[in-house]
């Protein structure tokens, strides 16, 4: 190329480069000041490759008629003057590459004199298989870099079309799709009855030789991930290779571009289906350099493929130097085999890797994941231990649990990461209304594993598909259920490893299942996924917030793990996504309010300020519930201790029973003590035992159940002390909670105070398992149980023992010096007259509950809006009238009966 000046580019003497003539004075000034190499944002040519600017084609820039519209968008749009200064010939095939994102596409050169010398134009698909977009700089040269002939091409419409995808359009597409190079990932256009249709390429075979492995949903990820990663590896590795001179004259006859350009074809058989290889495996192709002059030696080159299927490619080529970064695959009619996806067809390998989960992207899990390793990773990785030692491998794992503790991202991980083929059984993508066709694909799902064994086949909510034979109607499902414990029996052992099958399943119902399927040989181990405790929630966390811009200490995230009673998994997921999104909207109301103008200086402050903070995550707090509140969680008020007046015993005791075990545990350790069970308030109506369980829930900040006796009653038998079941259930997953019962006196009578004899009385059957769920066989671990009643003669005695309910509470009516606390807290908002004093208006009181009181301030500034709807104050002579119409209810024999049963039942009360 000549360095002498030309019309559109001119040569800068300092660094050597050909620059567009209108940008060279201010490409100068870069140089002078030693940046050249940071000065990207210039049009220039250097050692023949062209840096310029990239704009989406238009109509005005692309009015040839010639090229045939089947090539028009792989074509690249430059002036006729930069095609000369590039020495570029008109059809010549060049790679455009982008630095930024590392990705590259092979594009034709076409002259156009509505481009400009200083900018190349590319068609909206070429910008969308680049991943740039107007205004960004790429690079262009001549193609001569490694590329090989496609043996087999697999696509995926990406919208739903009209008609049948059969054969004739597929072989319409290979012909349309002739002489075009294509990478996993690119997106194709094909015109198709004078419409468009988008395909994605989903997986490419270099090698005259097919696959026996098609693809799989793991690889399928990560070939949409990483296909221009481990194109740029795969290519490091045969940077030195030379083409042997060796090529038959037929093979050099069928080179469809110029002759230097580099083609490997039958002479070397590359699999480039298998997209997740590791750098290891790839670095088992071993190449002695030599120099230029040396004679022909021989490489070959090992690559190893999953499935435990290895494969040896051997290629006779010479040496030579070779500036390949990556491979491009090359569509010829007569030698690619073009396979195309209808849309969706894909969507159930799609859905279950929705991203690429490996084991350190799953917190929390440390122990479990461990016996999933064990489980499904030693036979494969190690399968001589047991063909050794006659030991048959593992053929089944259940993982059961809570819903979104993380039961399926496990299963996605070992999809990820264990290299056996997956398969996803859903339950409805099998179903069939159709006699036998359901069998069938169960099968086809069973054989197409044997074949690519080892396989590993997973099945979601395995208790939708496989309930319990004697607990089902209809025969339809009986016949699934034979039908997969026949197929799982089935499973070849004897020819272990070549026909490996797994079978990993998950559910939250693991009673539902049948018990045929949960025995060994089939499900030979059952791992419990269940809701984390304080420290695997700070390591989810930890790692949720992994990559999330925040200020957070570890003591910030053990705080955050101490509060999260009951989050699990998907919960915690649920309020990082939260706290993102306040700081986001935080930020760019900050961004609206302090705006400059500049849309780029805007975007950049608001980098540097989107940072989520404490306040984000305790307001995503309060937004999120965990799961397992959800159904019986009910908003308490925010009562405080201080909104309750006197009391101070009653505050005392509650607090050393509830909270003391949770903020001071080591001191319950160091005397070998456990803490209370149960708490009894009992007293007359109206003197907040219910604000008191409120106040309790608030300060203690556990997770709070609100049980209503009439709910636990049914008429079905059996269904009430399921219900009392299912509320313990749920706070043992809530844990650390509190389960209120207010009026347990309804719930917990007596036993044959019903009337009936026979012990067929709902409420002892409901008794009887709220006994056994208080101090049965099973530990009610971190469960407080806080009861509230006016009537405590009528309760059981069997309750009332030590060790479950442990403290019994008398709270009596307000004394004086209470009273006036509580006209303080109620009066606080109410201005009063220069004649109402709280201490005279408490010393009238006597016998008044906290709720007469409560009544006796609410009836007296009603009077006062009813003599004067625009009264400022409330007087004493309101009072007076207010004094006339409440009167205190609680009897003389109410409390006596109080005093009589603390003297005389022999319980432990305080």
């Amino acid at each position: 190329m000549s360095k002498k000046k030309h019309d559109s580019f001119q040569l800068c003497e300092l660094c050597g480069r050909l620059v567009y003539f209108r940008q060279l004075a201010d490409h100068r000034a870069v140089c002078e000041a030693g940046l050249s190499s940071e000065d990207p944002k210039c049009t220039f040519i250097q050692d023949g490759v062209l840096h310029a600017l990239v704009v989406e084609r238009n109509n005005k820039m692309f009015s040839d008629s010639k090229l045939p519209l089947s090539s028009r968008n792989n074509v690249i749009l430059l002036n006729c003057n930069t095609m000369r200064e590039c020495n570029l010939p008109i059809g010549k095939r060049v790679v455009v590459r982008s630095d930024q994102k590392n990705s590259e596409i092979v594009c034709m050169t076409w002259p156009s004199s509505g481009v400009s010398s200083e900018c190349v134009a590319l068609s909206q698909l070429s910008l969308l298989n680049l991943q740039v977009s107007g205004g960004e700089f790429i690079s262009i040269r001549a193609l001569k870099k490694l590329w090989l002939h496609a043996a087999r091409v697999e696509l995926e419409l990406c919208e739903a079309v009209e008609f049948e995808v059969n054969q004739m359009f597929t072989d319409y597409c290979l012909q349309d799709l002739r002489n075009q190079y294509v990478c996993p990932g690119h997106k194709v256009d094909v015109t198709f009855y004078g419409r468009p249709r988008h395909l994605m390429v989903i997986a490419v075979t270099g090698s005259c030789t097919l696959d026996k492995n098609p693809i799989s949903s793991a690889e399928y990820k990560r070939q949409k991930v990483s296909s221009n990663s481990f194109a740029s590896k795969l290519t490091d590795q045969l940077e030195r290779l030379k083409l042997d001179n060796g090529i038959r004259t037929d093979e050099k006859a069928a080179m469809p571009c110029d002759g230097e350009d580099l083609i490997i074809q039958r002479s070397l058989s590359c699999n480039y289906q298998k997209q997740n290889c590791t750098e290891k495996e790839l670095s088992d192709a071993e190449c002695k350099e030599q120099s230029q002059k040396s004679q022909l030696q021989s490489c070959h080159a090992k690559t190893n493929i999953d499935h435990g299927c290895k494969k040896t490619l051997q290629s006779d080529i010479q040496l030579n130097q070779l500036d390949s970064q990556s491979v491009f695959f090359y569509i010829s009619p007569e030698e690619t085999q073009l396979t195309i996806h209808a849309y969706g067809a894909l969507q159930s390998e799609r859905s279950v890797l929705k991203s690429i989960v490996t084991y350190k992207s799953i917190g929390g899990l440390q122990k479990q994941v461990a016996l999933v390793r064990e489980m499904i990773e030693l036979p494969l990785k190690h399968p001589e231990m047991f063909t050794n030692y006659g030991i048959p491998p593992p053929r089944g794992v259940l993982l059961h649990g809570p819903s979104g503790t993380g039961k399926t991202l496990i299963a996605q991980a070992v999809a990820a990461e264990s290299g056996a083929h997956f398969i996803c059984l859903n339950g409805p993508d099998v179903l069939s209304r159709y006699y036998g066709e359901t069998e069938a694909r169960l099968r086809d799902i069973f054989r197409e594993a044997r074949e690519r064994a080892p396989s590993i086949i997973f099945v979601d909510e395995l208790d939708a598909l496989c309930p319990k034979r004697d607990k089902v109607q209809n025969e339809f499902e009986k016949r699934v259920v034979a039908t997969l414990l026949t197929l799982m029996d089935g499973a070849d052992t004897v020819n272990f490893p070549s026909s490996y099958v797994m079978f990993l399943a998950a559910t939250n119902r693991p009673d539902a299942l049948d018990t045929a399927l949960r025995r060994p040989g089939r499900l030979d181990r059952e791992i419990e996924i269940g809701i984390p405790n304080a420290s695997d929630r700070e390591d989810i966390l930890r790692t949720l917030l992994r990559n999330v811009p925040h200020s957070f200490t570890e003591d910030d995230l053990k705080s955050f793990a101490e509060m999260a009673h009951g989050y699990v998994g998907a919960d915690l997921t649920a309020v990082c996504n939260e706290a993102g999104l306040m700081s986001f909207k935080r930020c760019l109301a900050e961004q609206k309010r302090l705006s400059s103008g500049d849309d780029q200086i805007q975007e950049e402050k608001l980098k540097e300020r989107l940072w989520v903070t404490r306040e984000d995550i305790m307001a995503a707090f309060r937004q999120v519930r965990p799961s397992a509140m959800r159904e019986v969680s009910i908003d308490v008020p925010k009562v405080r201790w201080d909104d309750i007046g006197g009391n101070a015993v009653i505050k005392q005791k509650l607090k050393q029973a509830v909270e003391w075990p949770l903020k001071h545990p080591e001191a319950f350790q160091r005397l070998g003590i456990r803490p209370p069970r149960g708490i009894l308030m009992y007293g007359p109506p109206g003197c907040s035992k219910t604000l008191v369980a409120r106040a309790l829930a608030t300060e203690s900040g556990l997770n709070f159940l609100a049980v209503k006796g009439p709910e636990l009653f049914s008429k079905w038998v059996g269904e009430s002390e399921r219900a009392v079941r299912q509320v313990f259930q749920k706070a043992r997953a809530a844990a650390p909670s509190i389960v209120f019962f207010d009026e347990i006196d309804a719930l917990a009578a007596r036993r044959g105070s019903g009337g009936d004899d026979s012990g067929s009385n709902v409420s002892d059957r409901v008794l009887t398992q709220l006994l056994t769920e208080l101090d049965g066989v099973e530990t009610l671990k971190d469960v407080v149980l806080v009861a509230a009643t006016n009537r405590p003669d009528m309760i059981d005695k069997a309750l009332l023992r030590p060790g479950r309910i442990d403290r019994i509470v008398y709270v009596p009516l307000p004394d004086k010096n209470a009273r006036e606390e509580i006209f303080k807290i109620h009066l606080a908002k109410t201005p009063l007259g220069g004649d109402v004093a709280i201490r005279d208006l408490a010393e009238k009181t006597d016998m008044f509950s906290g709720a007469e009181i409560a009544a006796l301030c609410r009836e007296a500034a009603l009077t006062a809006l009813q003599e004067n709807i625009e009264s400022q104050e409330v007087l004493g002579k309101h009072f007076d009238k207010a004094f006339m119409a409440v009167k205190p209810r609680t009897s003389g024999e109410l409390i006596e009966l109080y005093r009589k049963y603390q003297n005389e039942s022999g319980v432990h009360s305080i």
